[in-house]
């Protein structure tokens, strides 16, 4: 008798259980929030050739042009200021993809 009440006693209940959880849970989202926020920006031009037809020729902006110009936001006025992709932010057609995609035309000094 003294052994399954000590093993009720151990037991822990499920609110306790659930609360530790959720503890637990919630370092696990943090820790994963702070090494996304830790993340550099990696600038690789190349990855933004699906935004190149878009910008030079017009036509239809595919999502991966525009997931490409989020990722790399930070890297846009280097590209600008580059002989040999500033062709591509300068284009007339860029405004447009820029609208398309939501996001604002980089201002760069």
């Amino acid at each position: 008798m003294q052994a399954q009440a000590l093993s009720s006693m151990m037991k822990p209940s499920p609110v306790y259980a659930a609360a530790v959880l959720l503890v637990a849970l919630g370092v696990v989202v943090a820790g994963v929030a702070v090494v996304e926020a830790a993340a550099p920006v990696v600038c690789n031009p190349t990855l933004l050739t699906p935004c190149a037809g878009p910008a030079l020729f017009g036509g239809p902006v595919p999502a991966a042009c525009c997931a490409q110009l989020r990722a790399q936001a930070g890297c846009l006025c280097a590209y600008a200021r580059s002989p040999n992709y500033g062709s591509y932010i300068r284009s007339p057609n860029a405004r447009r993809l820029f609208a398309v995609c939501r996001l604002p035309m980089p201002r760069c000094p």
